[in-house]
């Protein structure tokens, strides 16, 4: 019996076809507002996820370090990484280097890895030979370098030495970090063949792989048990360390940002408003009449609130398809593609968590109760016979 009523109201408000597009575009439009601010909160979590991935991917889980510089990891290390769940761990000779080709010149940071242990901490296919590279994929576009090519290293002299060291060797792949900085800087040789021309069989970094699947918050918590665990010439950090400025201020750009936009929310409702006044405005006459005849004014009012409902889940709903529209164009339209060597990734990806989603629309609903409560205030109070006395003067 209620739908049938409801059902009978709805044709008594919704019996022209302007009525039809106004709410069409009040609808969109308070949609729109919301995927703005939606697009906005993922865009900075999956600007934080996209960057702490290619870290991960890079560098592993996290970094170990020793105060004195170069290190072996010794039994009483390895026992207190497998007691804060370290899966696998790589050790790493790293030096800064001016890499050199047909006379052009950067700095670079060359890494010497043992394959093996290197993938199975980072899963970067990385296994130089004697006197190979591999280099990141930005340096092998910006240069062109091909399978074969001779890079020349530069090298800071070995310890009494004048002349710095000179280390040719040929590029035998290329490898994808996903991150500008990291593709454009890092060459991986082999690490017992650096060694030796540096004279230094021990490493200087260590990367950590924590079990699979790990998650950011998981990885931070080990890493605190870690350092707990280690004794303190021992320093571990997390893989985006480095970055941390960075992240701290995305997050603190998103909480301003998300307020500001409630602007654009408060906009949309001022349109949900208007769109309800002129409604009410028509059809006045229309809810005295039925009010006249034995409607109860309870269920007018449970129209308004259903249809208030209407508008604010069709917002959702369409909000959700805008959001999806602009995370598929940042995928694939090339000219939503980012510079990676300012904003440190090319693509960029939408990341929403169901806690993102309600403090968008739960905001949204309260904002349209609000307003519905203000449009039928006056309806609520005013007497039957006072409304037909105004409609018919």
């Amino acid at each position: 019996m209620t739908k049938g009523v409801q059902g009978a109201l709805a044709r008594v408000f919704f019996d022209r076809a302007d009525t039809w597009r106004m709410l069409a575009f009040t609808v969109l439009g308070f949609a729109f507002s919301q995927a703005v601010i939606l697009s906005t909160i993922g865009l900075m979590d999956g600007f934080e996820e996209a960057l702490k991935g290619g870290l991960r991917r890079s560098s592993g889980d996290a970094l170990l370090t020793h105060r004195h510089g170069f290190f072996s990891v010794d039994p009483a290390a390895t026992a207190a990484l497998s007691a804060a769940g370290v899966r696998a761990h790589t050790e790493i000779l790293q030096s800064e280097a001016f890499a050199v080709h047909h006379g052009r010149t950067r700095g670079v940071l060359l890494r010497g890895v043992e394959g093996t242990s290197f993938r199975a901490v980072t899963a970067l296919a990385v296994n130089p030979s004697a006197d190979g590279a591999v280099v990141g994929e930005g340096l092998a576009e910006t240069w062109g370098l091909r399978d074969g090519d001779t890079l020349t290293l530069l090298l800071a002299a070995k310890s009494g030495d004048d002349l710095p060291l000179f280390l040719p060797v040929k590029v035998q792949g290329r490898v994808r970090h996903g991150l500008h900085e990291k593709d454009s800087r890092l060459i991986y040789v082999d690490r017992a063949y650096l060694a030796t021309q540096l004279a230094q069989p021990r490493a200087n970094l260590a990367l950590l792989a924590f079990p699979a699947g790990a998650s950011v918050s998981d990885v931070e918590r080990r890493v605190g048990t870690l350092r707990e665990e280690l004794p303190s010439t021992w320093n571990v950090r997390a893989a985006w360390h480095e970055f941390g400025g960075i992240l701290e201020a995305a997050r603190v750009e998103k909480t301003t940002i998300t307020v500001i936009l409630q602007l654009i929310v408060l906009v949309a409702v001022f349109n949900v408003a208007a769109f309800l006044i002129t409604l009410r405005v028509r059809k006045t006459q229309e809810f005295f009449l039925v009010c006249a005849v034995g409607l109860p004014r309870n269920k007018f009012l449970a129209f308004g609130r259903t249809l208030l409902f209407a508008v604010w889940a069709l917002s959702c709903a369409c909000a959700l398809v805008m959001v999806w529209g602009f995370d598929f164009l940042l995928a694939h339209a090339s000219w939503l593609q980012v510079p990676g060597d300012i904003y440190l990734l090319n693509r960029l990806r939408l990341v929403l968590e169901p806690t993102d989603y309600a403090a968008v629309f739960l905001p949204a609903m309260a904002w349209i109760a609000l307003v519905g409560w203000f449009t039928v205030r006056r309806l609520r109070t005013q007497s039957l016979l006072t409304g037909l006395r105004q409609e018919f003067a």
